[in-house]
């Protein structure tokens, strides 16, 4: 229980940078080899694919929804708006 407790100890103080890390030491190689990772992986400020995702999302529910409510006259109505998403799509 003592060792564990010095352990916890040493990590903490190693993470505040009060003691300097040593070479053999394998936690302290190994925490820092992850941090360009995790610098690259922050959340980017586009918010234009997340507002993509949420209009398929809700359009996807709201056809589901009309689909269970009226059945097949939904599903044809799709077919009238598959040419305005494909035209939409690849116009660039």
């Amino acid at each position: 229980m003592l060792a564990r407790e010095n352990r916890i100890r040493k990590e903490i103080e190693r993470e505040r940078g009060i003691v300097s890390e040593t070479q053999g030491e394998y936690r302290s190689r190994i925490a820092g080899s992850f941090q360009a990772a995790r610098k690259r992986s922050q959340p980017s400020t586009n918010a234009n694919a997340t507002m993509i995702r949420l209009g398929i999302l809700l359009f996807l529910s709201v056809f589901i929804i009309a689909f269970i409510q009226w059945g097949k006259p939904v599903l044809y109505s799709l077919f009238l708006f598959l040419p305005v998403y494909f035209y939409l799509k690849f116009k660039k």
